[in-house]
Order: structure tokens, then C-alpha cells, then sequence
């Protein structure tokens, strides 16, 4: 059982990680009731707190897609609610018809990438109230306040920085790419780590979007982040070349023919780690290109060859990374 010194400092790193991404929810939601109760909301505008609730999110760039999202979705179904009950009553042909409906829009109103479930939601709360029409009313423009505030504060209260976290997920890759050329544990493992280095070019590419979008950051991080193009796709190709090395070498030993290639590991894991962190290391990748060398005069077996080739195309993409 994890003693109180070990439970604090984990309590601690969580507060630090998710502290500003529950500030800027609570602020948001504070800031969006009281536009509210200014602008004369009758009853308590609960429904403008919601918006900040399920729309603020910890990648900025996703903060507008998902409010707006919202909004479509909340005006479009309270009008399907509304007309659906206008001309049918409350029954299981109504709810079936709402549903239907709501949906179906819910398709055509993709916004980042999935169904649009708000107008479904929205639609069936018409259903929970005795008077539809003054219910549609305050919910939708109090989701609209909501909505607003939430898309203006989100970016400026305490966001994350795209170019810092995306450096962090780099970083972080770039050594479980170097582990998994040391010591692989299995294969789930360094399966997970070609998954994240291959997600890595995308991940780049939002950011930049992220970044261009922001009033401050993009003055300071478009050029720290173009820099980093080459690394993201270098790691890219990485992840899967120690796939391949690790998949041909379980496999030659599980055959009774095994490879040591493990002189290459250690130099060509350093390498891989300085040059994804930007802090290249030459006399490590010498050291690789040499224990390479090396290995194919001790072994120059066809077998020995299959095993070191992905190690062989590592350190070609070490010097050269890809062009742009």
C-alpha cells in the first residue's frame, strides 16, 4: 500500500496537472451565470454553466469545435423537439420520431469528426418539461451565453501550451523509443511505442494549427515548432524500424537461430534519444556505425544481415532525416 509521502506527491503532480484545467472550467462557468443574471436569466442559467463543463477541454485547439458543436446542437434539437411535439403527443412514437430525427441530423452536423449527439439530448429535454416553448427559449439562448463565453475565456485562462506539450509527447517517445532498443520488454510494448511515435507528425500538425489560432502564441511558437518536422517524422519511421528489429530477431530465436545485436543497442539508443531530443550526440551514432561494423564482421551470416538491417537504415535516418 503506497505510504502518505507517496500519496501526497501524487496528489500533488495531479493537482498540478489538472489544477488549471479545472480553474479555467469553474472561472468559465462563473463568468457565463453571471452574463446571465446580468442579461435578466428568470431562473437559475444552469444551462450556460454546462457549455464550459463539457466543452473545455485540456487540448485548446479543440475548445470552439466543441462549443460550437454544442450550440448546433442544442438549437436544432429543441426545434425538432418543438415541432415534433406540436404536431404529435408525448408518447413512444414521439420520443422514437425525436430520436430519429436527432440523430440523423446529428450526422450531417459532424463536427470534429463525430456525431453530434447534443441534438439528440437537447431534443429529448423538450420531453422533461410542461411548457416546451418557454423551455426551448431560455435554453437556447442561455446555451448561447454559454457558448460564447466559454469560446473567448478558454484560450487566454491558463492553457496549455501547444508547442511545450508537444515537445513533452516527443521527448517522452523519443526515450521509450531508445528502452525499447536497449531492453524491449515485449511486444505489446513496443508495438504502443511505434503507435505513438507514427501519431507524432499529426500531432505536430495540430499543435502548428493550435498556435496560428492563439493571440499570444502565435507571435512566440511558429518557428520553435517547424523546426521539429524533421524529428517527428524521423521518430515516425524509427518507431517502426525497432518493430521490425525486435519482430525479426523474436522471430530467428524462437526458429533456434539466434542474432546478438545487442553491441549496437546501447550507442544506437543513445543516438536515437539526442537527436529526437535536439541535442545530437556524433560520437554516439559513430559508436552505432561502428558496432554495426563490427557485428557484421563477427556475424556474416544472411541471417545476421536481416537482423541488423533496420539498425543499418536507423542510423542513415540519424544522419540524414527526411526531407521536408
Amino acid at each position: 500500500m503506497p505510504t502518505p509521502g507517496v500519496l501526497a506527491r501524487r496528489m500533488g503532480e495531479l493537482l498540478r496537472a489538472e489544477g488549471p484545467y479545472v480553474l479555467r472550467i469553474v472561472v468559465t462557468a462563473a463568468v457565463a451565470w453571471q452574463v446571465c443574471v446580468l442579461l435578466g436569466a428568470q431562473q437559475p442559467p444552469v444551462y450556460a454553466v454546462i457549455v464550459p463543463l463539457v466543452s473545455v477541454r485540456d487540448a485548446p485547439y479543440s475548445t470552439f469545435n466543441v462549443s460550437l458543436a454544442r450550440l448546433v446542437g442544442v438549437v436544432c434539437g429543441l426545434s425538432i423537439g418543438i415541432l415534433v411535439l406540436n404536431v404529435v403527443r408525448p408518447s413512444a412514437l414521439a420520443l422514437a420520431l425525436v430520436l430519429g430525427l436527432a440523430l440523423l441530423v446529428g450526422i450531417v452536423l459532424r463536427i470534429g469528426g463525430t456525431l453530434n449527439l447534443q441534438v439528440a439530448v437537447s431534443a429529448l429535454l423538450v420531453f422533461a418539461n410542461t411548457d416546451p416553448d418557454s423551455y426551448a427559449v431560455s435554453r437556447l439562448w442561455e446555451t448561447a451565453v454559454g457558448a460564447g463565453v466559454t469560446i473567448v475565456l478558454a484560450p487566454l485562462l491558463l492553457p496549455t501550451n501547444p508547442a511545450r506539450a508537444f515537445i513533452t509527447e516527443l521527448h517522452g517517445t523519443a526515450a521509450e523509443l531508445a528502452r525499447n532498443l536497449r531492453a524491449p520488454t515485449d511486444e505489446q510494448a513496443v508495438r504502443a511505442a511505434e503507435s505513438r511515435a507514427r501519431a507524432l507528425p499529426g500531432q505536430l500538425a495540430l499543435a502548428r494549427k493550435a498556435v496560428r489560432a492563439h493571440p499570444v502564441w502565435r507571435r512566440r511558437e511558429p518557428g520553435r515548432l517547424a523546426s521539429l518536422d524533421p524529428a517527428a517524422r524521423t521518430a515516425a519511421d524509427i518507431g517502426t524500424l525497432v518493430r521490425i528489429h525486435f519482430e525479426d530477431t523474436a522471430e530467428l530465436a524462437a526458429r533456434g537461430e539466434p542474432t546478438d545485436t545487442s553491441e549496437v543497442a546501447t550507442p544506437l539508443a543513445d543516438a536515437v534519444e539526442a537527436v529526437l531530443t535536439g541535442t545530437p550526440d556524433p560520437p554516439s551514432l559513430a559508436t552505432a556505425e561502428a558496432a554495426i561494423v563490427h557485428n557484421a564482421d563477427t556475424d556474416g551470416s544472411r541471417l545476421g544481415a536481416i537482423a541488423r538491417r533496420p539498425l543499418r537504415r536507423i542510423t542513415a535516418l540519424l544522419r540524414e532525416p527526411p526531407a521536408q
